[in-house]
């Protein structure tokens, strides 16, 4: 008959283990078992492993205690990204059904819808598809070279700045905006206009130096009162005139924090190259009056009989 044997583990009080052998019906026999001795195998009656650690009070409350802070942090974060990152940061609230944004997005929706070409797979010529509707409602006018939005936005906010200055009243603003106002409505005064006559052109023309280049050095102290510097800082710095060359102060190319001087080539003044070449009836009017108109100052052979 095989000897039945029992082990009992006391772990968590003592260090000791109790060995116990039943030989037999009539008696027992046991023995302590040395401390250290590997019980890894062995578990108690409700399973649990022998040998675990157990947690007390303290490291419990510990524990707790840290879930719930990381788990508050958690929803703060949360509460913040929402606050600063979510589709109302920007306004501070859900923008509404008439609040200026949704206006403007709605306008900017339909400017898109109302380009498109959807005749054109977009596969196959984007260009077409995306521009094909504003292309084809728009053609390039004959006094201009180029077309396109950037000019006609332009060109819209012209009217507008248009109707504001010819708003009757002197109307808000201070000082500058009244002589805005001022300036653009003499440009509108024809009967002054004509009043005035080249006069004023003239007086801008002798603030410059004079009226002919060529001659300058062949009438009597002419040489003299004439400088091309002169000439090229009233052009640039009085009139704003670009001549020969352009100044403009614009970003830097290589360090966008600071600003640069830029100096690039330019025309003669005028806008198109048509305004030198007209030879229609109408500019070759205005040409002879006003060469007669400026008399004494054109030089030898300049006035055509």
């Amino acid at each position: 008959m095989e000897t039945p044997y029992s082990m009992t583990a006391h772990y968590d009080e003592f260090q000791e283990v109790k060995y116990v052998s039943r030989c037999g019906a009539g008696g027992t026999r046991g023995t302590s078992l040395p401390p250290g001795f590997p019980l890894g195998a062995a578990r108690s009656a409700t399973g649990t492993r022998a040998g675990l650690p157990r947690w007390n009070r303290r490291e419990v409350c510990l524990l707790s205690g840290l879930v719930f802070a990381a788990g508050l942090c958690a929803i703060l974060a949360a509460m913040l990204a929402l606050k600063y990152l979510g589709p109302g940061a920007a306004g501070g609230a859900t923008c509404s059904e008439g609040c200026p944004e949704r206006k403007a997005f709605a306008r900017a929706a339909r400017f898109l819808a109302a380009n498109l070409d959807a005749s054109i797979d977009p596969c196959q010529d984007f260009y077409s598809f995306a521009c094909g509707g504003w292309l084809r409602r728009h053609a390039i006018p004959d006094d201009k070279l180029t077309y396109g939005t950037i000019a006609a936005i332009g060109e819209q906010n012209e009217e507008r700045l248009r109707r504001l200055l010819a708003r009757p009243g002197g109307g808000p603003g201070g000082a500058a905006q009244r002589k805005v106002r001022a300036f653009f409505r003499s440009c509108l005064d024809m009967r002054e206009i004509e009043r005035l006559g080249p006069r004023p052109m003239l007086e801008v023309i002798e603030d410059c130096g004079g009226w002919d280049l060529g001659g300058a050095a062949a009438r009597p102290g002419a040489a003299a009162r004439w400088d091309l510097n002169r000439l090229l800082y009233k052009a640039q710095g009085v009139y704003s005139a670009a001549a020969l060359f352009s100044l403009t102060v614009s970003l830097d190319d290589r360090n966008s924090s600071r600003y640069v001087i830029r100096i690039d080539q330019d025309g003669l003044t005028l806008p198109e190259r048509t305004l030198y070449l007209a030879q229609d009836e109408e500019s070759e009017k205005v040409w002879e009056h006003g060469l007669v108109a400026a008399g004494p100052d054109l030089p030898g052979g300049l006035l055509r009989g």
